[in-house]
């Protein structure tokens, strides 16, 4: 009877006292390893690439743990983030995708790990059967991303660039964060760069029925050709890739970072970008953007976390902003 108290508490104690950097081992955290040899393992490609009937999916951004208190603490960025979990359990998107900045620190800095160890905590509680796909942004790598902060989101997150088919739809996720600045991963964005055009013509191959983008940096807000700022992607790689994205067919690039929303065309291509789950930087409230998917195209509207409505209206054939 002793020892099986003793061995009790010392397994007590073994819990209250791990770090937050050690891998969370339990069942339910197996979502956040999903992003693997650049596919996602929730969906099976080869049966998701035929179209099958509309679907939705929900896109969130810049969660951003610690944002709102300078890396002091994390409780405002949780209850949001808790409030929209139980938005997505109770709508059941088909997927949800986070589109980067889950964290306010970046891998180099104190608090980094207990930021991810939140953001895994929180988004553990999204029912086991809605995928949860991760993007990576710039405070996830770094301004600069090197190999060794992008390794560090990696054993967090999974991949930082991959593709996964659902219902005939094409997605591709970016590490926007060598697009605006590779000086400190040349490698990494030339890899990306030759892997996108292969994806992009075995979509087109495949006959997929939409072609979808997702990354953390907005291509541009508003105009394809706007000027360099902080938000967007330099004019320097943001041309050549607008052309090959636009040439390939896609149908629009979903974004964050921005803190709000806003929304431009390239063509016949929309980039959207979506405001924040956590802190805004303008009247946008913090909410979610619900995206429908039917044959034709694709509708999407951004809800504070107010305002989301009741159920998702699969007929929908409006697309207000």
């Amino acid at each position: 009877m002793f020892m099986r108290t003793s061995l009790t508490l010392i397994l007590l104690f073994v819990t209250a006292t791990a770090r937050a950097d050690e891998p969370i081992a339990d069942a339910a955290n197996d979502r956040f390893a999903q992003a693997a040899n650049r596919t996602f393992a929730a969906f099976d490609s080869p049966h998701e690439q035929t179209w099958q009937s509309p679907f939705f999916f929900m896109q969130l951004a810049d969660t951003q743990y610690g944002m709102f208190t300078g890396n002091k603490g994390f409780e405002q960025e949780a209850a949001l983030v808790q409030r929209t979990v139980q938005h997505i359990n109770r709508l059941r998107p088909r997927f949800v995708i986070v589109c980067g900045d889950l964290t306010n620190a970046t891998p180099k800095q104190d608090r980094y790990q207990d930021q991810v160890a939140q953001y895994r905590r929180d988004f553990s509680k999204v029912d086991a059967d809605i995928p949860l796909v991760c993007v990576c942004g710039n405070h996830d790598l770094g301004n600069r991303p090197t190999p060794e902060s992008i390794a560090s989101y990696q054993s967090h997150f999974g991949d930082d660039y991959f593709s996964f088919w659902v219902g005939g739809v094409c997605n591709i996720v970016m590490n926007s964060s060598v697009l605006k600045d590779p000086s400190g991963a040349p490698g990494v964005y030339a890899d990306q760069q030759a892997w996108l055009q292969q994806q992009l013509v075995a979509a087109k191959d495949a006959q997929a029925k939409h072609i979808l983008v997702f990354q953390h940096h907005p291509l541009f807000l508003t105009q394809e050709d706007e000027p360099d700022e902080y938000f967007n992607i330099p004019l320097e790689r943001r041309t050549p890739l607008l052309a090959q994205l636009k040439q390939a067919g896609v149908r629009a690039v979903f974004a964050g970072h921005y803190h709000r929303n806003a929304y431009g065309t390239a063509g016949a291509m929309e980039m959207i970008t979506t405001g924040p789950v956590g802190r805004p930087l303008g009247k946008d409230p913090s909410g979610l953007r619900i995206v429908v998917v039917n044959e034709a195209g694709i509708q999407h509207q951004y809800w504070g976390l107010d305002d989301v409505p009741a159920k998702v209206d699969l007929s929908t054939t409006s697309n207000p902003k």
